[in-house]
């Protein structure tokens, strides 16, 4: 995995501020932060995604929500706007009175674009350029424009999207409105029984549908790499009496065992990056989840590679749709 130059470059900005104490959102793995945080007598790591907080936690680092109010915050944008706006606003609140919020981001993901949204929030900015890379910061003073800082916080917060009737919220996959890959494999996830996994289920929008019209089911499962997403997807659900929620990297933790049905729309980016491995993988434990006899329900884009991994572990396996440059399959172990 590529590291972003935007990291070193904020962590060693941090190194030589040596705040007391210190708050990370969006936190990234990095040699460089375990360094930093023994430098700080209080510090916390905010990160919702399961694969960096098992990454963080290789490092010997924990993660927690911010609470309280820091010398520093430190921010790494997503690949939301409005989320990452959200978070310049929650930076604000957490950071002292003279503290200072430092954000770093490469140039190609619209560092220019945060650098200008911070000195609207804040009244004035810092900035340097480096390794294709712009870090800026701003201190917290009477400047702060709280209206809009309230604002930003509004609008990154979980609310139902009318697009599509579900809780969701900025920087989710599909947040604004369904995915045509999602909508799609709707058309063709049959009636289910028993026990259904919906796995990196997001918000929970294939989920919402099958409770809708699965009646026989008698257990959902929901496993997602967000904590955020999950979140959603939990209110999305609630009408359901037996849903258990799972955090975690479905491609490298344990999945439940022994489903009836299995329904997905796998990843195949990590971070920035195309990754058609982790999709793969994704597959590859979709078809370990099911019972003997359970069927798994997947779309993805056609050119991906993933019908000879179903083939090697299922008995049968068709593709329902082609269309819109998605494919629906449908496989039976």
């Amino acid at each position: 995995m590529n590291i972003s130059p935007a990291i070193p470059l904020l962590l060693k900005a941090a190194l030589d501020a040596a705040p007391k104490r210190l708050a990370i959102i969006n936190t990234e793995a990095h040699p460089l932060l375990p360094e930093l945080t023994q430098q700080a007598d209080d510090y916390c790591l905010s990160q919702t995604f399961k694969p960096t907080i098992l990454e963080l936690k290789a490092l010997g680092l924990t993660t927690s929500e911010i609470q309280g109010q820091f010398d520093l915050v430190l921010l790494l944008p997503s690949k939301d706007k409005k989320q990452t706006l959200g978070w310049m606003a929650q930076a604000f609140a957490h950071v002292s009175d003279g503290g200072k919020v430092m954000v770093a981001c490469e140039n190609q993901y619209g560092a220019k674009s945060y650098e200008s949204a911070l000195k609207k929030l804040a009244g004035s900015v810092a900035a340097t350029s480096k390794a294709k890379c712009r870090l800026f910061s701003s201190k917290k003073t009477s400047s702060l424009d709280i209206v809009l800082q309230q604002q930003w916080l509004d609008e990154a917060r979980p609310k139902v999207v009318e697009s599509h009737d579900l809780w969701a919220q900025a920087g989710l996959f599909s947040w604004k409105k369904a995915d045509v890959g999602s909508q799609l494999l709707l058309q063709y996830v049959p009636e289910l029984s028993g026990k259904v996994m919906d796995l990196c289920c997001g918000y929970g929008l294939l989920a919402a549908h099958i409770i809708k019209t699965s009646p026989n089911m008698t257990h959902l499962s929901l496993v997602e790499a967000d904590s955020l997403a999950l979140d959603c997807a939990a209110k999305n659900t609630a009408a359901f009496a037996d849903v258990s929620l799972y955090h975690l990297d479905a491609a490298h933790e344990l999945l439940s065992k022994h489903m009836n049905a299995v329904v997905c729309n796998p990843p195949f980016h990590t971070g920035q990056s195309r990754d058609v491995k982790l999709g793969q993988t994704i597959v590859n434990k979709a078809c370990g989840a099911l019972t003997h006899g359970g069927e798994l329900y997947l779309v993805a884009n056609r050119q991906l590679p993933y019908e000879h991994i179903l083939k090697e572990h299922l008995r049968e396996v068709q593709c329902l749709a082609a269309q819109d440059g998605f494919k629906v399959i449908r496989g039976k172990k």
